[in-house]
């Protein structure tokens, strides 16, 4: 009876610390939604306030950062990043950093 006792005892602590762990992991990961949901933010409005013509330094237009403000738009950073690298590889300037 007491190899019962000691045999749950035990496995409740680890039951515990996975679970605490998988929690956790699942705050991580909103923590870090959040952290680049905000950068967005930031870039966006920085961007939103530049000319066309820094915006085409860039390798960006006004509509894209319009694009990228639009709902439905889950990572505005990666939408203008591809936008840019597709105006690069069609002109042929592709660099790989």
């Amino acid at each position: 009876m007491d190899q019962c006792l000691s045999q749950t005892a035990v496995a409740r602590p680890r039951w515990i610390a996975r679970a605490a762990r998988a929690i956790a992991l699942v705050a991580a990961g909103i923590r870090a939604g959040l952290s680049r949901a905000a950068m967005n933010r930031r870039v966006l409005h920085r961007l939103s306030t530049l000319s066309a013509r820094e915006l085409k330094d860039i390798g960006l237009t006004p509509q894209d950062v319009a694009d990228a403000c639009g709902s439905g738009v889950f990572d505005a950073i990666d939408l203008l990043n591809g936008r840019r690298d597709e105006r690069r590889s069609a002109r042929g300037a592709t660099r790989h950093w």
